[in-house]
């Protein structure tokens, strides 16, 4: 399907709604945050460069871990039983919003935790909580956990959207044929040929990871806390001072960003120049049986950890008494639901549309964009990829102070359901853009050319072929757009000023708070709203082309 016509049009309306004012944004936080004044003020914070390596430690060393799970999933997975079991429950493990996910996390690790309730009195002699600092440990280690979960995946599924089914197959193939193993053939072929496609994701991860504020404020250490969670507790303060601090900050945040990113390229630079003469060097050997039996063992403790956090999610919710050490409640009361339910609904519905009109714009966006690079050459078509996931190669705390500063200097109030909708399309579209980039490139394009050449038209030819042949790439793709539009916390509240309030801000204050009750409730229902989209996600694709069916 070609749209040439519509292409400077696409390119002037990408300009106008996100690339200028990322780029505007990013200029008025460069002004604001090399103020004098303002890093002066800065400087002064007592414990700020702890919190800059606090931010850097947690980002770094969960984006590592994230990659090696990643690694050692894909070259210890291949044609075996658990792996083909992950690739059917990724939807489900994507669908798992984030602060919904630490809640129970927390849940699990708190000195009252059910980790330990298992383990009580039998094994500790435990009768009493005991006074450890499980959660908001100083180095950040439950927060870099929970990353490390949720991150996997995310890589995991952006790695198998870019393996060429056929390709990997005949390199398979061929390194059997050599006499090396699976693993050597994963190592040695596969996964340095991998690297430019988990080059974006890689670093998203990594930004998420150093600007992430919902998450820190459940998980993460408090005395002090990561930069971000500074940035956001500066910029909340009703003295206006504290606004610059929070722009030189946020600028502080961006050079850590990009020494990060930095640091992981010249990983990826030594992973390939000094590997290089260990792939080459022709040696087979039989493969160890204990990696293979860690992964599949560490598969399976990620499955059992989200079944726990979604149980657990459901018993605090409908506890009224439990005691430690007892591993199940002893009263059970449905008070909160029943108080609570009937006050919700416009809640959840202001949460669900914004999370389905979010997600179909960027559907739209992102389809109109492959479209628009049909026919161009390889090489040439990877601008647009850098272009558009910029946002989520940026600290967001860093970008969203740039927007804010932005809106006020145009003497724009930049609150209400409008503002937040935009402001989440920045980072929803290049989320969606990535899911659909590999299944488009992988499309026989022979099949649309001959649709055209039966005197189809462009646009009737990519739907009544194209679209449905990739109905499930678009509603998967669809389906993790409103996922991560319901999990946006820093824009919500800040283009919504609380007149804009979401299943997610509600999840964080109350999970912050001391009612476990009501945490555990917000917490499944924000959970709740993902996977009925991901249910509805898994069953149109069939009834859109008969053919997934079988």
């Amino acid at each position: 399907m070609s749209i040439r016509p519509w292409r400077l049009l696409f390119l002037l309306l990408c300009a106008l709604s996100l690339a200028a004012p990322v780029a505007g944004g990013l200029l008025l936080l460069l002004l604001a945050g090399l103020a004098k004044g303002h890093v002066s003020l800065l400087l002064a914070q007592p414990g700020l460069w702890h919190s800059v390596g606090l931010s850097l430690w947690v980002a770094g060393a969960s984006t590592l871990g994230a990659l090696l799970c990643t690694a050692l999933l894909l070259a210890r997975g291949e044609g075996q039983p658990w792996m083909r079991w992950l690739r059917r429950l990724l939807s489900p493990l994507l669908a798992l919003p984030h602060v919904a996910f630490a809640i129970g996390v927390a849940f699990l690790l708190a000195p009252s935790g059910w980790l330990l309730r298992l383990i009580s009195p039998a094994l500790t002699g435990f009768e009493l909580p005991p006074d450890w600092q499980t959660l908001r440990d100083p180095w950040g280690l439950g927060l870099i956990l929970a990353l490390i979960l949720k991150e996997t995946p995310f890589l995991l599924l952006m790695a198998l959207s870019a393996l060429d089914p056929a390709r990997v197959s005949r390199q398979q193939w061929l390194g059997q044929t050599m006499g090396f193993s699976g693993p050597q053939i994963w190592w040695r072929l596969l996964l340095p040929a991998l690297w430019p496609a988990l080059r974006l994701p890689l670093y998203a991860v990594a930004a998420y990871g150093l600007g992430v504020v919902d998450l820190a404020l459940l998980l993460g250490p408090d005395a002090p806390a990561p930069l971000a969670v500074r940035l956001w507790l500066w910029y909340q303060d009703p003295d206006l001072q504290w606004r610059g601090a929070s722009a030189s900050g946020a600028l502080l945040l961006l050079a850590l960003n990009l020494l990060l990113l930095a640091a992981l390229r010249l990983l990826e630079w030594g992973h390939g120049a000094l590997g290089k003469a260990r792939w080459l060097d022709g040696r087979r050997s039989l493969p160890s049986p204990w990696p293979e039996r860690l992964t599949r063992a560490g598969v399976w403790a990620l499955l059992a950890i989200n079944l726990l956090v979604l149980a657990s999610l459901l018993l605090w919710s409908l506890a009224r008494r439990w005691s430690f050490p007892a591993l199940w409640p002893s009263e059970w009361s449905g008070r909160h639901w029943l108080e609570l339910l009937p006050t919700l609904g416009p809640l959840l519905w202001q949460s669900l549309w914004l999370a389905l009109l979010c997600a179909g714009l960027s559907l739209l966006l992102a389809v109109l964009a492959l479209e628009a690079q049909q026919g161009r050459r390889p090489h040439h078509s990877q601008w647009p990829l850098w272009l558009i996931c910029l946002p989520l190669l940026l600290p967001q705390a860093s970008l969203l102070f740039g927007l804010r500063l932005q809106t006020g200097a145009f003497g724009l109030d930049g609150i209400g359901p409008g503002w937040v909708l935009w402001s989440q399309l920045l980072f929803v579209f290049p989320y969606v853009y990535l899911c659909l980039h590999g299944p488009y490139r992988q499309f026989d394009d022979r099949l649309t050319r001959a649709a055209l050449s039966l005197g189809a038209s462009p646009w009737r030819a990519w739907w009544r072929v194209k679209g449905p042949l990739l109905a499930r790439p678009l509603l998967f793709a669809f389906g993790v757009g409103a996922a991560v539009s319901l999990a946006q916390y820093l824009p919500t509240l800040l283009f919504g000023a609380g007149r804009v309030v979401t299943i997610t801000t509600e999840a964080v204050a109350i999970g912050s708070g001391l009612n476990r009750r009501l945490a555990g409730l917000y917490g499944l229902l924000q959970l709740l709203l993902p996977l009925f989209i991901y249910g509805l996600v898994l069953w149109l694709p069939r009834r859109i082309n008969p053919a997934l069916r079988h």
